[in-house]
Order: C-alpha cells, then structure tokens, then sequence
C-alpha cells in the first residue's frame, strides 16, 4: 500500500465494490427518520456509545465518571459502573457480549463483567487520555487509543501490554480492528489515518487528505473500506487496500467527530460537532440520504444496531438517541 497517495480513479477493485454496493442498495424516494426512544439518565455529555453483538444492549461512557448498561427496547437502565476517577471517553463490548471495555480521562482502562457489574481487570499504560477502544474480532486482544500518541494493544486475560503502536505525531483519537483481525486502522490529531499489521505492529500505509483533525473512524464489514470524520467538516471514503482516497463527503456545516457504518456496509452515518445533526449517506455514491435533528448541542457518537434498522447518536446534552431508521416519519431532505 501507497503512502499518501492523491485521489484518481479508484483501482478496479473498488470500482467493482462501489458497483456492486449501488446496485443493492435500496432505492430511496424519501429519505426517513423518526426518534425511537431516549436514553436518559447520564449527567455530563456522553461521549461514547456502543451496542451489544446482540442488538439488545448499549453501553455509554459519559463526562460524568460513569458508564451506564441500558436496555434498548425499553430504554432502561440495566446497570451502571463507576470505578474511573474522570470522564469516560471510550466504550467497546467484547464478542461474547457478557463483558465489555470502558477508557477514561483518567488514562485507564477497566474490563468489565456486565452480569455481576465487577470490575474484572484494570490495564495502564497511556500516559493521556484513553480516547478510542477496539476488540479484535476473535477477542483475544484489544487496542486502545491514547492521548499520548500511542496505540496500545493488550491481552484482556492476562492484562499484558503486547505492543505499542507509535508514529502518529499527535494524539490518537480512533482505533479499529478489520474483520479478519489481520489490521488495525487508527486516526489522530496528525490529519492523518495510519494502517498497521496488527500481529506486528509494522506501520503498513499513512493515509493523507483531511485538512483538520480525524476524530471519528469505521470500517466495512469487508474491511475494504474506511470512513473518517474530521474537523475539516468532511466524512471521508478511503480504499484500505489501495491507499487512496475515494470521495469526500460534503454536507456538515462545522467539526465532524463521528462516524458509522451500516452492517451490509451500504451507508454511512456521521455527527456533527458544529451543526448538531446526525446525517445518512449512501456509501456507494456518497449522496447524503437525510440528515436529521434532535441532539440541543453538538453530536459526539453515532452506531448503526447491528440489524441496520435503527441508529443511535449521543453528545453534549447528556442524551442518548435512538433513532428508527425504518419508519415512515419524514426526515429534512438533503
């Protein structure tokens, strides 16, 4: 892979893949959107969220100290865990889906057993804040992204630190794991997105284009490609195994700090720090489908339910909202 390479034609691959996700992505008359429910109870901004491999549950990490276990369908509370000494910044759930990770201000990282509500292991290292949290698909290790330049990959049994990631020459906003386990993708402060062997460490490809800081990052489920959100105002499309740049998505009138992709990999969702809204993207064409309002200040986190059927965004307000992505109540039109 090319290091840095300039946008062109997307190498035949890719054309094919864009193709083929095109032609199956279904046909929109009118984009729609309606609210599902709210997830509220956190008392700071929530700056993390993931949904369980089972669609049942999500988790949140908030400013508030806390990370809360909530039931999506009825949008309550199963159980909260309060062991870091400053905001929680990054949550992701193991495979199994009985335990999952939290990273804070703090620096640390605690895995939890979300049956019993203990903490099982605490991991440090970072020297900053723990900004970004992926599991490998296999779950035997984990990788974290730090404020303190580094990427950090650990055994969750032993709580071994296996290896350090270092050439971003800023700190470390996103890490994720492709699906086959083989790379990890990271994005940071730099403007840049580093792809890395993830049973090395080796550096692999940089990836240049963004104009401010990457601060959101999701790959496909091919693991083919990437999406980035970034201070520039832009979402991203990037092809993993050719390094380069596919489209830039135009639509968000201020910062991006996240960035979703759906789980049959035909669209993109993305949130706005500076406009609030929570936009839909056709990740074939880069057409934005809808955007939609709901957050009172600046979106922070967005996640597709792993039936692709529904949406969560969270953000400053302290709310978490989950969003039904196949009702008939109309959106705002592009």
């Amino acid at each position: 892979m090319g290091k840095g390479r300039h946008p062109g034609n997307p190498p035949c691959h890719t054309r094919r893949r864009l193709l083929a996700l095109a032609a199956a992505a279904p046909v929109l008359t009118a984009p729609l959107l309606s609210r599902a429910a709210d997830l509220i109870g956190h008392g700071a901004m929530v700056n993390a969220v993931a949904v369980s491999p089972d669609g049942a549950r999500v988790l949140t990490g908030s400013w508030d100290y806390s990370a809360i276990l909530w039931d999506l369908a009825s949008g309550s509370q199963l159980a909260s865990f309060h062991e870091h000494a400053a905001g929680v910044t990054a949550v992701a759930f193991q495979p199994d889906g009985k335990r999952a990770l939290t990273g804070s201000r703090d620096a640390a990282i605690i895995l939890w057993d979300l049956e019993s509500g203990r903490p099982l292991r605490r991991f440090e290292g970072h020297t900053g804040t723990v900004a970004g949290l992926a599991v490998a698909p296999d779950g035997r290790s984990f990788a974290s992204a730090g404020w303190d330049f580094a990427i950090r990959v650990w055994d969750p049994e032993s709580g071994a630190a296996l290896r350090v990631l270092e050439g971003h020459g800023a700190n470390v906003n996103a890490v994720a794991y492709t699906p086959d386990g083989g790379r990890l993708v990271s994005a940071g402060y730099d403007f840049q997105i580093r792809v890395w062997d993830a049973a090395t460490g080796r550096e692999k490809a940089v990836l240049e284009g963004h104009e401010g800081s990457v601060n959101g990052l999701a790959l496909s489920p091919d693991g083919w490609l990437a999406a980035t959100a970034s201070s520039d105002e832009t979402v991203r499309l990037w092809d993993l195994e050719g390094g380069t740049l596919l489209r830039t998505l135009y639509g968000h009138t201020g910062f991006v700090t996240s960035v979703a992709v759906s789980p049959d990999g035909r669209t993109l969702l993305s949130g706005g720090g500076g406009d609030r809204r929570v936009r839909l993207w056709d990740a074939a064409t880069g057409r934005q489908l809808a955007s939609f309002r709901g957050h009172e200040k600046p979106v922070l986190a967005v996640a597709f339910t792993p039936d692709g059927q529904g949406a969560l965004s969270a953000g400053y307000d302290a709310v978490v909202r989950h969003w039904d992505l196949m009702s008939k109540a109309d959106a705002d039109r592009p």
